[in-house]
């Protein structure tokens, strides 16, 4: 394989931080469910429904009858990127705009509560979308001369597609071993598959110079698994929470190909290593200031510099910078967020209004610029509730300013270390979510249901 094409394909389909914040990806590891979404995910200390399990898996001991939850989502994103010139100042680029939506299931779980020696113990299976690596971009931008020994202009056209997902399939259970606190753990299978795609041409203004173009694809494999532990002390006015995922060390492949102008095709056989992902504490604190009222702060921190890929072809490397550990410009995040509930009852059922605030920062950044990225969220939300069925809606919009490098065009076939241009990246996202619990509420008819479809009377 010739050498620059080998360096296009580490840059393409390694799991590469740095791109996934170009592409607004975001990183922060959340639990699913309406309900949280419309008080800014702050849920550690509330759990107490279907979705439990995904926030703080002790959250289970305080069911005590059957729950069936499913959650989807619908997300947009608007992605700008302006004020892009190259590092040594001969060009800048024109404004590229682009934008996409997508929707999709993303949590499915069956939570059923026993007793065992005497304690109310709740067992959940679930199936959860981490992260949704759902992106399709269309870009077209020019590169304009701003001095005379400057390259000459040209138009950069892109059409990049990302398609598939990491997904977490989970045993959970939770014991109350008083009627204050409670234990929980969940044992958690990550499954991830998603392939790139990306074609990029360069074609000079002037005419008379035929375009450049790179073609790119890629597939990529995750498989591990770690453990979430997590403890409740609950009270009438008062509840705190704390969540401990454990670090996931999992098994990584990746495999691609490779066309450019003036270059034979070329494959990357597949390269095998592994990935690992860091641990994160959580704390949430609930206060009931009024029998209507739920107000919860989490804080959430993560250690990304311990987040890692290592292959025989890129040596240990962080997962955000592909820098190795003692240059990674990549730091670790504490995330804040902060909600409220109020219910509003009526005969038979309540409406819940919520809403809520977070600041999300994340672990990767540019190396070059080392603006840091954080997101800022605001969310709202509301329901309907009876004893057996609840519906939630919930709507979050968040959005992020920073600086950061970029590879346009062709150019980055020499060069995969330095960007070859610096500028601001804008990136707004909004997501709604509906969700719906079905509790069974009559278990002794429940039991005489199985019995007689087991033959048992």
């Amino acid at each position: 394989m010739f050498p620059r094409a080998l360096g296009v394909l580490l840059a393409v389909l390694c799991v590469d931080g740095s791109s996934a914040t170009a592409q607004g990806f975001i990183f922060t590891r959340t639990g699913s469910g309406a309900r949280a979404a419309g008080m800014a995910n702050a849920f550690i200390a509330v759990s107490d429904d279907g979705t439990a399990a995904s926030w703080n898996p002790a959250g289970l001991g305080q069911l005590r009858k059957p729950e069936l939850s499913l959650v989807s989502t619908t997300a947009g994103q608007n992605l700008r990127a302006q004020g892009f010139r190259t590092r040594d100042d001969l060009s800048a680029f024109t404004t590229a705009t682009s934008s996409y939506q997508s929707t999709y299931l993303d949590f499915a779980s069956l939570a059923v509560p026993v007793t065992i020696l005497g304690k109310p113990t709740t067992f959940q299976g679930a199936w959860r979308r981490l992260y949704t690596l759902d992106f399709r971009e269309i870009v077209s931008l020019n590169r304009e001369p701003q001095a005379p020994e400057a390259p000459p202009a040209a138009r950069m056209d892109s059409n990049s597609d990302t398609l598939g997902s990491v997904d977490i399939v989970s045993i959970a259970g939770a014991v109350k071993l008083t009627p204050r606190l409670a234990l929980g753990a969940s044992f958690n299978l990550w499954r991830g598959d998603w392939t790139d795609h990306a074609s990029v041409s360069e074609t000079p203004l002037a005419g008379g110079v035929p375009p450049a173009f790179l073609n790119t694809t890629g597939a990529n494999r995750v498989r591990g698994n770690n453990f979430s532990l997590g403890l409740m002390l609950t009270y009438p006015r008062w509840s705190v929470g704390l969540l401990h995922q454990r670090p996931l060390r999992s098994d990584f492949e990746t495999s691609g190909s490779v066309m450019a102008s003036g270059e034979p095709p070329a494959r990357l056989p597949a390269v095998q290593g592994t990935l690992r992902f860091p641990q994160a504490l959580g704390v949430g604190g609930a206060w009931r200031p009024a029998t209507r009222w739920t107000v919860d702060l989490d804080l959430t921190w993560d250690n990304w510099k311990d987040a890692e890929l290592d292959t025989p072809v890129t040596g240990r490397v962080n997962l955000f910078d592909n820098l190795p550990a003692d240059r990674t410009t990549t730091r670790n995040t504490l995330s804040v967020n902060a909600g409220a509930e109020h219910i509003f009852a009526g005969e038979g059922f309540v409406v819940p209004l919520r809403f809520g605030a977070a600041w999300e920062p994340q672990g990767g950044r540019s190396p070059y610029t080392l603006d840091p990225v954080n997101y800022t969220m605001l969310a709202a939300g509301t329901g309907y509730n009876t004893n057996s069925l609840k519906f939630d809606a919930a709507f979050q919009y968040r959005w992020a300013r920073f600086q950061d490098g970029a590879n346009f065009g062709v150019a980055f076939l020499d060069s995969v270390v330095l960007p070859l241009a610096v500028g601001e990246r804008q990136t707004r996202e909004w997501r709604l979510k509906l969700s719906l619990i079905l509790r069974v509420t009559d278990t002794d008819k429940l039991h005489r249901t199985i019995r007689r479809v087991l033959g048992g009377g």
